[in-house]
C-alpha cells in the first residue's frame, strides 16, 4: 500500500466515528458541539436558611467575623452543586455588609442569585426581607433562565407583578424561585424552585405549599426532572408537608434528626447542643430537598459551629441539608 492510500485512510477515520454519532471515548456528540457523556447526571444539593440579620442575638450577630465565618464554611462544607438559600436580606447580596459571595470565596466558579426581592408595598420597590436566593457551581451547571413568582396565602394563585401581589397575595409575603438549568458533562435540562413557606402560627403555609406544585407543573411540565428546596416550617405528617408530597417525593421521609439547630427559644440565642435538640425529632425537620422525576438520596446535614465563652454556637438556626440528586 502507498503512502498516499495510508494518508487518505487515516484521514478517514474520524469521518466514519462521527457519521456513527460517537467519539473515540465513546461519548454523544451534540448539536452544539460539546461532547456529552453518556448516563444520568448526578449532582449535589443543599438548602439552607442562613437566618436574616434583624431575628439574631447578640452572640449570632454576623458583625462578627467569627460568626460570619462559620456561617460561610457551613455553606462552603456543603460540597453542593446548586444550594437553595432562605432568610436573605440585602445585607447577603453581593457588595452587602454580610456578603455571602465574598464570605464563600473558598466556593470558586460558582454564581449567585440571590437579589430576589420577598417584600410586597402598595408603592415604590419592594425589598429583600425574607428573600430566597441560590447559587450554583458555573463549571458544572448552566443556568438557561430564571424567575420569582408571589405565592398566595389564600387562593389558588401565583403573582408575578409586584401590584397583583400586594393586592392578592396576603401576609407574609412568599416566593418561589424557579430556574432552567442545563448539566453541561450530559446536557440533562432539568428545574429548580426554591421556597420559603409561613410559620403554623403565620397561617397559608398548606394553601402555598398546593401552589408551589401548581405552578411548578404548569412552569415545568409535569414530566420534567424537579427539584424543590426550601424551609417549609412543615415536618413530616403535617398538613403542608402533605400538600407538598402530592406532587413531590421525599426520599427522606423516615429520617428521625431535626434540622433546628437551637434550643427552642430565642431569648437563649440558640445555643446549641445537638444530640439533644436534634437527634430523634423528625418533628423539626423543616428543611427539606424534594425531587420530581429525578431520585434524591444521602441526606444529611452539615453542622458547624462557633465557640463562645467555652459554649459551642451555630451560625443560623437551621443547619444545611444535603442530598444527591440523580437524573437519569
Amino acid at each position: 500500500m502507498t503512502m498516499k492510500k495510508v494518508f487518505y485512510i487515516i484521514l478517514l477515520i474520524p469521518v466514519m466515528l462521527g457519521a456513527c454519532g460517537k467519539t473515540p471515548s465513546g461519548q454523544e456528540d451534540n448539536p452544539g458541539g460539546e461532547v456529552v457523556v453518556d448516563g444520568p447526571a448526578v449532582i449535589t444539593v443543599a438548602t439552607c436558611n442562613v437566618l436574616k440579620p434583624s431575628g439574631r442575638q447578640s452572640k449570632m450577630l454576623l458583625s462578627s467575623p467569627t460568626v460570619l465565618k462559620a456561617l460561610a464554611k457551613s455553606i462552603v462544607d456543603t460540597g453542593a452543586d446548586i444550594i437553595g438559600f432562605n432568610e436573605l436580606d440585602e445585607n447577603f447580596i453581593a457588595g452587602g455588609a454580610y456578603s455571602l459571595p465574598s464570605a464563600c470565596s473558598a466556593l470558586k466558579g460558582y454564581k449567585w442569585s440571590i437579589e430576589w426581592p420577598n417584600d410586597i408595598h402598595e408603592s415604590g420597590p419592594v425589598t429583600y426581607s425574607y428573600a430566597n436566593g441560590f447559587a450554583y457551581n458555573a463549571a458544572k451547571l448552566t443556568l438557561e433562565e430564571s424567575g420569582y413568582v408571589w405565592l398566595s396565602k389564600e387562593e389558588m394563585s401565583w403573582y408575578v407583578k409586584p401590584e397583583s401581589a400586594y393586592l392578592n397575595a396576603g401576609s407574609p409575603e412568599r416566593t418561589c424561585i424557579w430556574a432552567r438549568m442545563t448539566h453541561k458533562a450530559t446536557g440533562k435540562v432539568f428545574w429548580l424552585f426554591v421556597t420559603h413557606l409561613p410559620t403554623s402560627s403565620q397561617g397559608g403555609a398548606a394553601n402555598m405549599a398546593w401552589v408551589v406544585g401548581q405552578f411548578a407543573s404548569q412552569k415545568a411540565g409535569a414530566e420534567a426532572p424537579q427539584i424543590l428546596t426550601g424551609d417549609m416550617n412543615s415536618s413530616p405528617g403535617s398538613t403542608p408537608y402533605w400538600m407538598l408530597w402530592r406532587y413531590w417525593q421525599d426520599g427522606n421521609y423516615d429520617a428521625t434528626w431535626g434540622t433546628l439547630s437551637g434550643s427552642g427559644s430565642k431569648s437563649s440565642g440558640y445555643h446549641y447542643p445537638v444530640e439533644t435538640y436534634t437527634k430523634g425529632r423528625s418533628d423539626r425537620r423543616i428543611d427539606h430537598i424534594m425531587t420530581r422525576g429525578c431520585t434524591a438520596s444521602d441526606y444529611h446535614t452539615v453542622v458547624v459551629t462557633y465557640n463562645v465563652d467555652g459554649e459551642a454556637w451555630c451560625p443560623s438556626d437551621h443547619l444545611p441539608v444535603v442530598a444527591t440528586v440523580t437524573i437519569e
